[in-house]
This record gives structure tokens, sequence and C-alpha cells, in this order.
């Protein structure tokens, strides 16, 4: 049988909390709150469910499990190419799921990217739901959930503490496509997604352009100081939380700085988007699923985990 590659970010996690009595839960006790495990809701145009299917000292494996009802996709006979529309009764949906690893250790998720269910921001937004529609939760004060971009080879801490700017590129394709969700993303979001680019993005997709490509550049920046320090940092601050929704990151080809870093007076190039940190496992590709792979994506996710641990370990 085949298999495929299944995809997962890794990012970092940071819980706030929003005001001084508010009660304080880290995110392990965010995933265990029975309030939230188990609960089922309506995020965006799909329903949503959450559950743990492993827990140890180490880390949290979660499912989330997601039905879409309206808007179901017709199916087609491929020899007499007749189309018609599937067989699904009232009452039903379509299931789709992906699975995360929590480390606790780490205090990073391994989320796996599945466009069929929901993304990692979504899967925060459902978190929220739950929280607005929950009582005991809204008792203890309101919290804020923040994913963090992890690099490689920390270059985005790098990019930040230059002390000189010769260029930024950043280079999108598909940009109406990309402004079409992040309109979607920000319906959805409580914290909207800031984008510095918003006019040569919206003036790419007037002209119908399949790319996009933004630079700033000064000749000599020894001479002239380069590009605005203090601009430039805000600017990469935005990106970094603009390169952690997944959905953003497919439409996003290039995110380049160079520049002098304190150590070196060669010109530096530093490719903020080639060292994002992700990983991947395989899981078979069946004819008709069943059961949604849970226990052959949660034996894989280990594996990767297992892998990923020590490399990892020296980034955090």
């Amino acid at each position: 049988m085949s298999t495929k590659n299944c995809k997962v970010d890794v990012v970092s996690i940071k819980v706030k909390q929003k005001d001084a009595t508010a009660l304080k839960m880290n995110f392990k006790e965010i995933l265990k709150h029975p309030e939230i495990l188990g609960q089922e809701k309506q995020i965006g145009n799909k329903i949503v469910n959450y559950s743990i299917v492993e827990e140890n000292e180490k880390y949290i494996i979660g499912f989330v499990r997601t039905i879409l009802d309206k808007d179901l996709p017709a199916k087609i006979d491929k020899k007499t190419k007749a189309i018609s529309k599937l067989d699904v009764k009232d009452g039903e949906g379509l299931a789709f799921g992906n699975i995360f690893l929590y480390s606790i250790e780490l205090n990073c998720i391994f989320y796996e990217v599945n466009k069929n269910s929901i993304y990692l921001n979504a899967f925060k937004e459902y978190i929220y739901r739950c929280y607005r529609d929950s009582e005991a939760i809204a008792t203890t004060g309101s919290f804020a959930i923040d994913f963090g971009t992890i690099y490689r080879k920390k270059e985005y801490d790098r990019a930040i503490k230059m002390r000189s700017y010769k260029s930024f590129i950043l280079k999108v394709h598909q940009p109406g496509k990309l402004l079409e969700t992040i309109n979607q993303l920000n319906q959805s979001l409580e914290e909207k997604i800031e984008n510095d680019f918003l006019p040569q993005l919206e003036q790419a997709s007037k002209l119908n352009s399949e790319i996009a490509e933004i630079e700033f550049n000064v000749s000599r920046p020894k001479k002239t100081g380069g590009l605005a320090q203090d601009m430039i940092v805000s600017i990469l601050g935005r990106l970094n939380k603009f390169l952690g929704y997944g959905q953003i990151r497919e439409y996003v080809d290039k995110v380049e700085v160079s520049g002098y870093t304190v150590d070196s007076e060669t010109k530096t190039p530093i490719d903020l988007l080639g060292d994002i940190y992700f990983a991947n496992f395989k899981i078979t590709i069946p004819r008709l699923d069943a059961d949604l792979q849970k226990k052959e994506r949660k034996e894989n996710i280990i594996l990767m985990y297992n892998r990923e641990y020590p490399i990892l370990n020296e980034y955090i």
C-alpha cells in the first residue's frame, strides 16, 4: 500500500494571563481542562472535537476530529464521467482527523498539517470558543495563547540583532489567494493578523500577478547606516507571527534579510523561511478511510518525536 508524507508544524507555546486576577493555567492544564477536552464546537464551516489518546510525564498526544456537513463535493464515475452527489444521509458528514503531540518538557507542540481538517490556529480558536462558552472557565479570567515559530539555526534571533541592514526581500505567489486567506483567518481570530505589505499585495492582486516580490535595498549600508533598524526589527517581529500560520506560509516563497552582524564585517544573508523548523511522518493511504487512522497516526508521531527530540532540544 502506498504512503504519504504528513507535514508537522513545530512551534513553541506561551500562555499569558490577560489580567492580574486570572487563574494561571499552563498549556498542559488547558489541554486537560474538562470544559475543553472532549467538547464539540463549530469552527468556521467545520464541527471540531478534541480528545487525548495518550498521556505521560513527557507528552500529551491529542486527536482533532472534524466534520464537514455542508458544501460537500460531488463524486464522478471514472469510466462514464457521470457526476453525482455523495450518498450522505441527513445527520451525517465527512470526517477528517489530525494528530498532535505536546511536549511538556520542551513546551512546544508538534501539530500535523491536514488541509481537510483544521490548522493549528483554528485549534487555538477552538480552545478560545470553549473558554467563551464555559462559565466555569470564564470566571477564572481570560488568557491568550501565542504560538512562536522555531528556527533551526536561531536565524530569527540573528536577524533582529544585526547592527545594520542592507536589504529585505519578501516573495509570495498567488497574492490574491493569500489576501483571501488572511481575510478568512481574521474573521475568526481574536488577534488579527498584521500585514505590513497590504497595499503591495492588493496592487499585485488587482494586476492579476502570479508573483509579488517586495524588496528594500541600500547600496552602501556602512556609509549611510542601512535600512531603518527599528522598522526592520518591527517588520521581522510581525513576520515571525505571520509565518506561524500554516495556511499563510503555503504562499510565501522567500523571506530574506541581509546585513552585518555584530561579529562580522562580511555581508550576511539570512533565509528566515528556509530555516523554519518542521517535521514529518508517513502514513498509509487507504482507498476508503474507516477510522481516521488514529492508531497509525499516534504511533508515527511518537516515532517522529523520538527522532526530533534530541535535535530540537538544542534549539530551545
